[in-house]
Parts: C-alpha cells; structure tokens; sequence
C-alpha cells in the first residue's frame, strides 16, 4: 500500500496507540492525523503533544471533564468513599496484634524458626491476603454501593484487583459471606484474568443488564476501553500511580444509562443513572490530590530488545585487546551471528520493518559485524533492536539471559550495580537449591550451589558467568509460581478502619485551562477579521503595531501576563497564533513556489518540497532544521542527501523565513 493512500487518519486511545510498535504505521502514512485521547500523556518518553508537535497543555481541541459533567451532562459524576484499614496503611505489626491474633499470626507467618515482626502494606493483597480486610471492603460495598432491580441486587460493580490470586481471594470471600447470591444468580461475581481462556466471554456477559456477573473482579482486564453503562460501583482495591491510568479507570463508571432504576443512599429510588459510586481502599485519591501528576511509567523495552541490545553491547565489548584470545573471540562470534541471524529472520513485507529497510539489509550481511562503530551500535540499538522478537516461549529464561547479560556488561563496561547483581544471583541459586526434588534441578546441584559462593561471584570469568546463563536458563521456570515467586499466605487477621471520608472529589489533573481555551476560541473565531492573526495565517511579516495588538489581546483582553506566561512560557505571540491558525495554504505555496516551478528539481525533490509545504500548513512554521530529519521527512532518503548545498541552503533559508515572519517586527 503506497504511503499517500490515505488522506486522514483518526488514531483513538492516542495516549497510547500511538507508540512502540504501532508508530510505524503512522509514520509510514503521509497523511493528516487526528489523535483521540480523554488521558494525554506528557512523559518525557511517551509525550501525546511530542508526537502531535503541540505545545505542551494546548490541544488542538478539548473538551473538559467538569463541561461534559456539569455543563452539558453527557457524563455522570462520581461520589467517593474513602476508607483507611491499619493494615492497607500501617502494615501488619506483631507487637501491635491482640492476643488470639497473635497465635493465628505465629501459625500463619512462620517459617524455618523465624517469626517476621512486620509486614509492610506493600505486600498485602500481593502474596498475604487477610480475610479480614476482604471481608470490610466486600461488605461496604453491598451496605453502601448503588443497588438495581428495586434495591434487592448491587448494580454492576468492577472490583480492580492487585493481581490473580488476589482476585481469586476476593471472589472465594464474597461466597462465604453471601452465598445465597451465588445461588440465586450462578456466577453472580467473577474474575477477570487474561490468562482465563472464558476472560471474553464473562465480560461480555458484564455488559448484558440482568445477566451475571453483576461483580467482575478485574486485573487489568478492565481498566480501559470498556463500555458499560450500567456500571455504577467501581472498587480501588489496588494502588494506582499513574495519572493516566488512574482517569481511565474512573472512566468505566462516568456512562449515562437514562432507564437505569437505582437505589442508593444519597437519593433514595430513581430511574436514570445520576452518579456513580467510587471506593477507594488504597490511598488513590489522597495520592493524587499530593501529586496530580502521578507517577507515570517509562517506556519499557521488551525483554526481545532489550537481550538483542545487551548482546550487541557485549560483542562491541569484546573487540577490546584484552578479549583477543581464541575462546573469546569464539564467544564473540556466537554472539554476532545469533544477532545477524535475528535481523534476517524479520519480515520485509512489515510496516515497521520496510522504515528501516536500509539498517536491516545492511546488518543482514556478515561484515557488518567485523568490528562494531559506535554508529553501528546507536543504529543496531536504535533502529533494529525494537523490531527483535525472539521466537524462544519461555518467559522466564529470557528473563535470567536478560538479566545475567546485564551483569556481564557491569563487568564489561565498568558500570555501577555489579555488587548488587551478584546478591540477585546468589539469591536466585538459593531458590533453585530450594526445588532440588525436581529432576532437573537435582541434575544441575553442583552448579547451583557453586554459583553462591564469593569465589564464583568474584572470579571475574565472564565466559563462566555465560556457562551458567546457559545451563541454568531453562530451570528459571520452576521458581515462577505467582507474586514474585513468593509462596501466598493467608490469614484472618482483626484489620480496623482507622478513618473514613467522602464526597472529597478530585481536580481532574487535565487542566487545559480556561484561558487557554479563551486563547484558542479568540484566534480561530478571529483569523480573517484582526490584521495582525490574518497576516500570521497569511506568511506577512508583522509590524510594531500589529505585535502591540497581539500583546494587548493575550495579556490584557483575554487574561494577564501571567497567565499568559504559565500556559505558554516564553512561546512568541506569533508562533502561538501560527500553531493555532495554521497557515494558508495559497500562503505556503507561494512561499515555496521558486522550488515548486524549479524544473531543474527531480520528483523526489519536489515531493519533499510538498512534504515541508503540507507540514507547515499544519502547525505553522517548521522549528528547527532537525525536524527534517525525522518522520515523515527522513525516508526514502535525508534532506542533506536530496539536496546539494546550494539548493538545500536556499530551501532552509526560505524555510526559516516563515517561521521569522511570525517572530521578527519590522519597523
């Protein structure tokens, strides 16, 4: 499919899409893109206004929370309870248990003659899971949530869940405290888990009225992109860090449902649905109210890419002097075929791949890896490495590979965490001696227990340490049995709630600001009728007078200068209204038209030429000369490489002369 097929390109959920593997096909695309998003994210890796070349804070378009809420009630808002247990905030701490709690304790938690004195709040709902704070949490919500059917069944309800045992727990415990329901309606709470095969079907299910589940307990299943109206309780029984995540799961419950008959405490009995109900059991709300941004994750690699990297890195390692003799360079080999191996085996027919074709054909070839430029590893790393995906199915081994290649590179490189590496693998042995009885575990003891001791772990022989990694990778299996390997303790421990709040709503944390907005509205309803926003749309270079206008109009009519300083920093006044304006299509033509009618200018050239015009029309000036040499700029070949040196300056003069004619005064 050539890459002008389409004209516009709609990307839903573009806080998201629009990354990793599915950039390419954006990128791909010489088309108009239109990204759709309730959660933009402003991380520095995974930046929605980066991708869009938006100012930061000012989308094209944006439709607030509160307006869709308050204003134009499209949405229902939600009511909050909020409810602190000691443990889910202080821990468990034996010295502060009663006495008969302290037996059930001694029972439950000891192991090898030792008694732990304190269990941190992190590691509940994890690997310990006390019936007790199930029991509150399953209870306040069939006391307090939203009922249906005249008040006889609580309304549909998603439970978030910390991971699948912890989701298993709470269903088991919600049978033994209500197990006429599950008489009454079979099924009538269920998990949502990806590694159910019936995972589909019983959310499907969730979505029918009257049909069970009426509880789904959810592990990530659930979070975004369902569309449930009926759904009227949602249950925090997780910690949430992420901003963005965190709206998107409030998202589930904000749908309008008009013939939905409720019964709850604030109203009584009524048909349309009027809010919905939020439990919060894990300090969310509190969190974000300290921290409005959140914690936003980086943009992980995959484990594929992530060994690829490691052994690129390792084999350019090995070219040193020091690594000369045979059964390094032997080594080094093995490395560098397994890697140009991996970049042949990628499908040319993809997307992703054909971007970059040129970096995969050329280390497809076995020269290419003779001795690795630093060049070559930035491509190798940059370009190829994302596009790896190792056939091998065994998670866990990939895992130990990744892990122990990254502690040859410590080694290697002379990088920071050696020491802390070898106590991780130290640890790892102990675990493995931990399954002797498995055969294949028993058959490796030896080595094993070899890999604890210090001369081992400090003989700096790195082609012992990759024995190892190949000997032991296929045992890693065996000590992935749940929650970080760790074996699940339950227990029935008195958890009191310390405190209760609610109807404390939360600032949604997406402010695009009111003035902002005043900004927007002002220039888009205003392009044709102020001389000033009109010569910006139309590549005329700005007078005093008209930068006055400009200046008088954002700090004086619409807002201060202050406000105008903390929605756009230092942005010009023209570049601003050249973001928002855009500029004239007529306008960029005939700033570009020497190259258009150039006839000494190949296709190639003047398609590049139509690229840059197309851009600017977009988002008004293009900022630097670096911006050339990124998509959609950079294929089938670079700027620097179209060009020869006196038409390339030229285009660059010119280039910049649209953006001065936004910036620069004239008397």
């Amino acid at each position: 499919m050539p890459s002008s097929h389409f004209d516009l390109i709609i990307v839903d959920e573009s806080h998201r899409s629009i990354f990793k593997k599915y950039r390419a096909i954006f990128d791909y695309f010489d088309a108009i893109l239109v990204g759709l998003t309730a959660t933009p994210k402003t991380d520095v890796d995974r930046n929605t206004y980066d991708f869009f070349e938006m100012e930061h804070g000012i989308p094209t378009y944006a439709y607030d929370y509160d307006t869709a809420v308050y204003t134009d009630h499209v949405l229902v808002p939600y009511y909050n309870y909020e409810v602190k247990t000691k443990f889910t905030e202080e821990g468990i701490h034996y010295d502060q248990l009663s006495p008969e709690d302290k037996a059930r304790y001694e029972d439950d938690f000891a192991e090898d003659d030792t008694l732990p004195t304190f269990i941190p709040s992190e590691k509940l709902n994890k690997f310990i899971f006390n019936a007790n704070t199930v029991d509150t949490v399953l209870q306040d919500l069939m006391e307090r949530g939203i009922k249906t059917a005249g008040g006889d069944r609580i309304g549909k309800t998603i439970i978030f869940a910390q991971n699948k045992r912890h989701a298993e727990f709470i269903r088991e415990r919600f049978g033994k405290l209500y197990p006429q329901l599950e008489t009454q309606h079979p099924g009538f709470i269920q998990r949502v888990v990806c590694d159910d095969a019936y995972a589909q079907s019983i959310i499907d299910d969730f979505k029918q009225p009257d049909k069970p589940p009426f509880i789904a307990v959810s592990v990530d299943m659930m979070d975004t992109g369902i569309d449930v109206p009926e759904c009227v309780n949602l249950v925090f029984f997780k910690k949430v860090r992420s901003k963005t995540k965190f709206w998107q799961m409030i998202g589930r419950g904000t749908r309008l449902c008009p013939s939905l008959a409720c019964v709850d405490a604030i109203d009584g009995e009524y048909t349309g649905k009027r809010r919905f109900l939020i439990f919060d059991y894990c300090g969310n709300f509190e969190f974000f109210r300290q921290k409005p941004n959140g914690y936003e994750g980086t943009d992980t690699k995959s484990l594929s890419e992530s060994i690829f990297c490691k052994q690129v890195r390792i084999a350019a390692a090995l070219q040193d002097g020091a690594y000369t003799d045979e059964k390094y360079q032997n080594w080094r080999k093995i490395l560098t075929e397994t890697c140009r191996a991996e970049v042949g085996a990628l499908n040319p027919e993809l997307v992703s791949v054909r971007l970059h074709r040129q970096a995969v054909e050329h280390y497809q070839k076995p020269e290419a890896f003779v001795s690795l430029t630093e060049t070559d590893k930035g491509t190798l790393m940059k370009e190829v490495a994302p596009l790896i995906s190792l056939d091998d199915k065994d998670e866990a081994a990939k895992r130990f590979d990744n892990f122990v290649y990254g502690l040859l590179l410590c080694e290697l490189e002379g990088l920071p965490g050696l020491s802390r590496a070898q106590k991780q693998l130290r640890n790892t042995a102990a675990m493995l001696e931990g399954k002797a009885t498995i055969p294949q575990v028993q058959a490796k003891l030896s080595l094993i227990r070899e890999v604890q001791t210090d001369e081992f772990l400090t003989s700096h022989d790195l082609l012992r340490f990759e024995e190892m990694r190949q000997e032991l990778r296929e045992l890693i299996k065996f000590l992935v049995d749940g929650a970080e390997g760790q074996k699940p303790v339950y227990t029935a421990l008195a958890d009191p709630v310390l405190e209760q709040t609610e109807g404390k709503t939360l600032d949604s944390g997406y402010d695009f600001g009111e003035y902002r907005e005043r900004v927007n509205r002002y220039i888009m309803e205003h392009r044709s009728d102020t001389l000033a926003i009109h010569k910006l749309t139309q590549n005329i270079p700005l007078s005093r007078g008209d930068y006055t206008e400009l200046e008088h109009i954002f700090t004086c009519e619409l807002g201060s200068k202050e406000d105008y300083a903390r929605e756009f920093r230092d942005t010009p006044f023209g570049l601003l209204v050249r973001k928002v304006a855009k500029l004239d299509h007529d306008a960029a033509m005939q700033a570009f038209s020497k190259f258009i009618n150039d006839e000494s200018l190949n296709a190639k050239q003047i398609a590049f030429v139509q690229k840059v015009i197309h851009y600017i029309e977009q988002n008004g000036y293009v900022e630097s000369k670096a911006v050339l040499m990124k998509p959609p700029f950079d294929q089938p070949i670079l700027f620097t490489r179209l060009f020869d040196g006196k038409t390339g300056s030229e285009l660059m003069d010119t280039i910049n002369s649209v953006k001065e004619n936004a910036t620069h005064v004239t008397a």
